[in-house]
């Protein structure tokens, strides 16, 4: 670590989401410190600055348009994240949804386990694998409550490396939009850091969390049956959450060497400058160990 700069700093940009800001800010608080958080409010909701009391918030300007809401989104996390660079080792930049965690068999801190790269073997931007969990409510009846982690509740996940996404790096990056790839020509897809995706972490919170959605995209674009725009990932998302869900771990395991294998095999340009891993969306859907349940 460069000791003229702090070890890490977590940012992700939010819209109402109290509930997963809650765990974003819980989580993170515990591996790099309250004060090194950076929240940017879209709106200026005041029950963001409650949840995240102690923290960097930064409000933006409501937006009822949502015009090209994605892109400049994106453009600005992009901006921002290579200029804290300035001042951070490392910063991760995720949506409020995603949580970012070292196989707690390895090591029990984030930035203890960042802190081990030396200048020679430290990579420019860092990947981790992707697990996107997905309620079953027939397997995982009981209730998400305050007092205990979402894993210790809900394990199932399916493999998707959309979001093995480059999201910490120590200094200048573009980002696309989404977050999903960008314009790092050197894949570190790395062994022992896991993005849990939580869109799908609740069969009652999903359906009305993808009801909003839809409402925002229809007033981006128009009502997806009546222009002649292609359908996106928030368009079909309940389709593929609702098959999900009704689907049987295969395994109990986050051992998926051949999957790592097409990811890193597939690595490839897209969109001139930009690049992304292969590996697509495997079948299926699998148990994650006990041991990640103490995680969040």
């Amino acid at each position: 670590m460069d000791k003229t700069r702090a070890p890490m700093a977590a940012m992700t940009m939010v819209g109402g989401d109290h509930f997963f800001l809650k765990r974003w800010v819980d989580y993170y608080t515990r591996h790099i410190g309250r004060e090194h958080l950076i929240i940017l409010s879209h709106g200026g909701d005041p029950e963001h600055k409650r949840i995240a009391d102690g923290a960097t918030i930064i409000d933006l300007p409501y937006d009822p348009t949502r015009n090209c809401f994605n892109q400049r989104r994106w453009q600005m996390l992009s901006r921002l994240t290579t200029g804290f660079t300035a001042f951070y080792n490392w910063v991760l930049v995720s949506d409020v949804d995603e949580i970012v965690c070292v196989d707690p068999a390895v090591s029990d801190n984030l930035v203890e386990y960042l802190s081990r790269f030396d200048d020679r073997a430290r990579p420019a931007v860092i990947t981790p694998f992707a697990i996107e969990m997905v309620h079953n409510p027939v397997l995982e009846p009981a209730p998400i409550t305050e007092d205990r982690n979402i894993l210790d509740v809900r394990r199932i996940f399916r493999l998707n490396a959309n979001y093995a996404k480059p999201c910490i790096t120590g200094g200048r990056i573009d980002i696309v939009p989404g977050g999903h790839f960008a314009d790092h020509p050197k894949l570190h897809l790395d062994p022992h850091l896991y993005l849990f995706h939580l869109r799908f972490i609740d069969h009652a919170m999903t359906e009305a969390r993808l009801a909003k959605r839809r409402e925002q995209r229809t007033i981006q674009s128009g009502e997806l049956a009546q222009s002649d725009r292609a359908a996106t990932g928030w368009d079909t998302a309940w389709a593929t959450y609702s098959a999900l869900s009704k689907e049987t771990p295969r395994a109990e395991t986050v051992d998926f060497p051949e999957f790592r294998k097409e990811m890193v095999d597939g690595w490839r340009q897209k969109k001139v400058v930009y690049w992304a891993p292969g590996g697509a969306r495997p079948k299926g859907v699998y148990r994650l160990p006990e041991r990640f349940s103490t995680l969040f």
